[in-house]
C-alpha cells in the first residue's frame, strides 16, 4: 500500500484531476486481446459508454499491439484502479 500512495502522489503532482488521461497497455497483437482491454477499462471506470478514444498500433514485428485509451478520469485513484485490473488482462506484456 506504502507504493500505491507514492504513485498516487506523482499522479496528483502532474496531474490537474479531473482530466482527459491517456493509459498506454502493450500486449500480444490479437483481435481478442484489444476487445479484452477495452472492456476491462470501461468496467474498471464503471462506463456505460464507449471511451473517448482508442488508438492500436502493431509493432514493426507484428507480434504486439499498443492500445492507447483516452478517458476523462476524476482523480488519482482511479488511474490507480484501472492500472491494477489491467494486470490481470491476458496477454499484457507492459502497462504505460
Amino acid at each position: 500500500m506504502i507504493a500505491r500512495e507514492r504513485l498516487r502522489k506523482r499522479l496528483v503532482a502532474v496531474h490537474d484531476f479531473p482530466e482527459t488521461y491517456m493509459f498506454k497497455v502493450i500486449g500480444e497483437n490479437s483481435q481478442d486481446f484489444i476487445a479484452r482491454v477495452v472492456q476491462v477499462a470501461v468496467q474498471a471506470l464503471s462506463r456505460t459508454e464507449e471511451l473517448e478514444e482508442v488508438k492500436t498500433r502493431e509493432s514493426r514485428s507484428g507480434k504486439h499491439v499498443s492500445v492507447t485509451l483516452l478517458t476523462r478520469v476524476e482523480d488519482a485513484d482511479t488511474v490507480l484502479d484501472v492500472y491494477e485490473v489491467m494486470k490481470l488482462v491476458r496477454g499484457v506484456r507492459f502497462l504505460v
